[in-house]
């Protein structure tokens, strides 16, 4: 699931707050409510479909989901199978096409219609091609007093040998991003000088803050027209195929809810349970077959923690 207690970037948690002070302003306005415990999912819904209905942007009203669920879930007043989701709620407005330009693209694709442009940025887009990093890990930014992102203390060597970038992705969790093997001799002979053995990485978000700031990233920010969300996809499909060659063997216990009939006040009630899934069991997301073993260690490298979201990455047509 998703983790709504934390913020970790000061830019989300200042555009978080905004949004919330709209939203109490909404309340004050158009409602009784004037207790925290009095929002439900209900009036929140109804919020966002005012939104909708007065022509607000999809993102701005996915954004605005997101703050009430940081603000409600975060707060312990919902329970995370009540948050807002935009893209269930009937006629909201759907991303445009101007904002979608690149997403139907390929990795491959892209590069082939805008090389000019790789060319500018070839070392970043193949970084991410390569660990499949988020463009805040992969570039210095405003948290982390500026550090953060791939460089001189974030590289390892993993036991294979292989190297492996160490972020701290969304929800301040740290993660191993290992490297496509396809690109591996690319990435050595450009950073493997400053990769350093598995045993030196962070053991705990406290030992990467401090690590960090020792930190020199090989980049800064870059043009935001280089969508690096595709080549997180590139790394996905290919990783994928890689990791699928492995023989897995045990289980992943997964949290699964199911439908417990109406409560006191009419809602539906969920309650969850445990399910055990097989390694070895072949499933299958968007276009893609794998183990689930493969899956599972793919989400990781990531940074996420719901096969679900893979979906983004190993759709049909990517």
């Amino acid at each position: 699931m998703a983790d709504y207690r934390h913020i970790y970037s000061d830019n989300s948690y200042k555009d978080h707050w905004a949004r919330a002070q709209k939203f109490a302003h909404y309340l004050r306005t158009y409602t009784s409510i004037r207790k925290f415990d009095e929002i439900t999912p209900e009036v929140a819904l109804e919020y966002l479909k005012v939104q909708r209905d007065a022509g607000y942007s999809a993102s701005t009203i996915g954004a605005d989901a997101l703050a009430i669920n940081h603000l409600m879930i975060g707060s312990g007043r919902w329970a995370e199978n009540q948050r807002l989701v935009k893209s269930k709620i009937a006629g909201m407005p759907k991303r445009s096409v101007v904002y979608q330009h690149y997403k139907p693209l390929t990795s491959q694709e892209w590069r082939d219609r805008n090389a000019e442009l790789y060319a500018k940025y070839k070392d970043q887009i193949d970084v991410v091609r390569a660990f499949g990093l988020r463009r805040r890990e992969l570039s210095s930014g405003t948290s982390l007093n500026g550090k953060d992102g791939i460089g001189t203390k974030t590289l390892f060597r993993a036991k294979n040998g292989l190297l492996v970038a160490q972020t701290m992705g969304k929800g301040g969790k740290l993660r191993f991003a290992e490297v496509r093997k396809d690109l591996a001799a690319e990435m050595e002979t450009k950073y493997g000088q400053y990769a350093r053995p598995i045993s030196a990485a962070a053991k705990n978000s406290r030992q990467y803050r401090f690590m960090i700031k020792h930190n020199r990233p090989f980049f800064g920010s870059f043009a935001h027209r280089v969508p690096t969300h595709i080549f997180r996809a590139d790394y996905a499909q290919n990783k994928l195929q890689e990791l699928n060659q492995k023989h897995y063997s045990g289980y992943h216990v997964v949290k699964r809810y199911r439908r417990a009939g109406l409560d006191s006040n009419g809602k539906q009630k969920y309650t969850p349970y445990l399910k055990h899934l097989d390694d070895r069991q072949e499933y299958q997301i968007g276009a893609y077959k794998a183990q689930y073993g493969a899956f599972f260690e793919l989400s990781e490298n990531m940074g996420h923690n719901r096969l679900d979201v893979l979906n983004a990455y190993l759709g049909t047509g990517r």
